[in-house]
């Protein structure tokens, strides 16, 4: 990203500076940022690659699969190795630069993923462990993801999403046990802060969690004896759950509080109507009343 220097003197401020004498106060001002989101989270999305004498008559090549193109590249200086240039997949494509530092252990890495020689991440490293990734991720070749980590975990994301090189998006990686898990928040008032009513947990069940299942009415609960109810559906003595009961014919002792003792299970009330002939319960061999 091409940058101007903040104290560049503008056309309007040289003009003043001619007609008050105040040259220096005018070239000492910062001039105001285009809005306020460029005033906060600006970043440099250019990849730069750092070099790597791979070509050089001291490189060490190694051709694992005998095609006559180095897979492994060991670059040394000093007598120790200090980038290492791979071929992971053998297609004869450089897959990733790996940079050490001066213990040995791994500083930077930069790798291409989509193959099109340029790389797409570039991953730091402070004594061997991640501790942040570059990442460039809609193929416009400019960084646009900061992602944290502590220790092997990513705990925090910071994105470009619209590509002007300011950060709008703050995600926080807040469930140890699952990394799908995050807080977002966006800044869409273009203020260059992450706005509170724009926050997603993408693991609330509000977002496609799934809800548990609610409880069975207390009203609904299956009569005592009637092993053929199913759990929060009441049913008719002597019939299982959800056969046709016709209207007017509800067994006594599925309502509460009615006057009268309640029939024994199986028995039909007093002048209650027959079940339905197609009914699951009824014997084959038994025609009815």
């Amino acid at each position: 990203m091409t940058r101007f220097p903040l104290t560049w003197p503008s056309s309007r401020c040289l003009l003043v500076a001619l007609m008050t004498a105040a040259v220096a106060s005018c070239a000492s001002s910062t001039p105001e940022p285009k809005s306020a989101k460029s005033a906060n989270g600006e970043r440099d999305t250019a990849i730069v690659h750092e070099p790597c004498e791979k070509d050089s008559a001291a490189a060490q090549k190694v051709d694992v699969n005998g095609d006559g193109t180095p897979d492994i590249i060991h670059v040394s200086k000093d007598g120790r190795e200090v980038c290492r240039v791979v071929d992971l997949n053998l297609d004869g494509a450089i897959d990733a630069f790996i940079y050490y530092d001066g213990q040995g252990l791994e500083r930077r890495r930069e790798s291409d993923f989509d193959r099109d020689g340029r790389a797409d991440e570039i991953a730091h490293y402070e004594r061997g462990v991640v501790v942040l990734k570059e990442r460039e991720t809609n193929f416009d070749d400019k960084l646009d993801t900061w992602d944290y980590y502590e220790g092997p975990r990513l705990v925090r994301r910071e994105r470009d999403s619209d590509g002007d090189g300011i950060i709008d998006q703050w995600w926080q990686f807040n469930n140890p046990n699952d990394a799908k898990c995050a807080v977002v928040a966006s800044d869409q008032n273009a203020d260059g802060k992450p706005d509170p009513n724009s926050v997603v947990d993408l693991c609330a069940e509000s977002y496609g969690a799934p809800k548990a299942a609610a409880p069975p009415p207390s009203s609904a609960a299956p009569l005592a004896g009637d092993a053929s109810a199913a759990p929060g559906q009441p049913g008719a003595a002597g019939a299982p759950a959800g056969a046709a009961v016709p209207a007017g014919a509800a067994p006594a002792a599925s309502a509460p509080g009615a006057a009268g003792a309640a029939p024994a299970a199986g028995a039909a009330p007093a002048g209650s109507a027959p079940p339905p002939a197609n009914a699951a319960s009824q014997p084959a061999d038994k025609k009815g009343p």
